[in-house]
């Protein structure tokens, strides 16, 4: 495993425990980060290797996670702005997979990590100040 894959596992698991939910969320928001985090590993690879295919498919696959129920940890206006930061950028690369925009995507992909890590760290916060 290597350094990034580390710290996003570990942000997914930060963020996953103890975060202030409705009892009973905290399995299917696991399995809903688990799916994120291997279908963002997807998209670099997509990324890297030119594969416009399967960087609209993962692409897509992250904006349906979106509308999946324990995706909603939060129901603050600063959480909704994070999930629209993480859409739009979800957006950007579906959009830079169907013109194979070789400046684009990677541009995208960048946007969509720091969107990532930072919710991550506005739940932990968030977390910690209830």
């Amino acid at each position: 495993m290597n350094d990034y894959t580390k710290l996003i596992a570990s942000l997914v698991l930060v963020a996953s425990l103890g975060s202030p939910m409705v009892s009973g969320q905290i399995p299917p928001l696991k399995r809903v980060m688990r799916e994120k985090l291997e279908q963002s590993q997807l998209i670099l690879a997509a990324v890297v290797t030119s594969d416009w295919g399967a960087l609209e498919r993962h692409s897509r696959e992250l904006e349906r996670l979106t509308s999946e129920p324990a995706w909603a940890v939060l129901r603050t206006p600063e959480y909704v702005r994070q999930s629209a930061a993480f859409l739009r950028a979800t957006q950007d690369l579906i959009e830079a997979a169907r013109a194979h925009d070789l400046e684009a995507a990677p541009l995208a992909y960048v946007s969509l990590t720091l969107s990532c890590v930072q919710c991550h760290r506005y739940v932990a916060k968030a977390r910690l100040a209830r």
